[in-house]
């Protein structure tokens, strides 16, 4: 399909420093209007709009399975978050999105991709990670939201939980969702983490201390509106199911 992607390479250093760039720019543009949740619904639109024409693309030209193209990732899923949160201005969901946004950055910066930026599958997929940061740094910024120490907790516990289910979702479909049943195809930080199941205690160690890293500048913050795991799991889950 051309040429392939190569890890820290002119092209892959200018697609980052333009995601980064168009990523401030949004965010700064979103102080000249005083209709922020409606500018954010617009970006949430667009980059939707994205995510499935990257997935039909990935059906009919790589010829990838349904199964293959289900958003069971950690970065597709925060992506229906983030998109959710910009579109209803969900606190809420928030508290994943800033939580699980780290998976993005770094993403970012070790790609599981093949193709390069010729390739349009590439090219959503930094369009849609970039989202993710823009939208987590535009709900803080332009929406007020702040992590809490509940969505610190919470998101750690509803990763865990996906990662088991995902175990054996993986050996029923045949693939690797949040790869805990082998390591990535690509080169990625996972590399350097071990072999197989090693590295996912390794990611496990990893994740609790960026997330308290990024929870420690608003630990003395004021309670959590929720106030506990029973009135938050209520408000933001169960009237949905119940």
């Amino acid at each position: 399909m051309g040429d392939e992607f190569v890890l820290f390479s002119d092209q892959h250093l200018l697609t980052m420093g333009i995601g980064f760039g168009v990523c401030i720019l949004l965010i700064f543009l979103g102080f000249f209007t005083e209709r922020k949740q409606a500018f954010a619904k617009i970006i949430a639109i667009l980059v939707l709009g994205v995510k499935i024409a990257e997935l039909i693309y990935r059906y009919k030209y790589y010829g990838e399975s349904v199964a293959q193209l289900l958003p069971l990732h950690l970065c597709p899923i925060v992506i229906i978050l983030s998109i959710f949160m910009m579109f209803f201005h969900s606190e809420a969901l928030f508290q994943l999105v800033y939580f699980w946004s780290m998976g993005a950055f770094f993403a970012i910066i070790m790609p599981d991709i093949s193709e390069g930026m010729h390739d349009f599958a590439s090219q959503s997929f930094y369009v849609t990670h970039f989202f993710i940061l823009f939208s987590a740094v535009y709900a803080f910024i332009h929406f007020r939201f702040r992590p809490t120490k509940t969505g610190f907790i919470m998101s750690f516990l509803l990763l865990i939980s996906l990662a088991f289910v995902m175990y054996f979702v993986n050996n029923e479909l045949g693939t690797n969702y949040l790869f805990v049943n082998r390591p990535p195809s690509a080169s990625t930080l996972v590399d350097f983490m071990g072999p197989w199941p090693y590295y996912i205690f390794s990611i496990i160690g990893i994740y609790i201390a960026l997330s308290f890293i990024l929870y420690l500048p608003f630990k003395r913050n004021k309670k959590s509106k929720y106030g506990s795991w029973k009135k938050y799991w209520y408000i933001n889950w169960g009237s949905w199911i119940l």
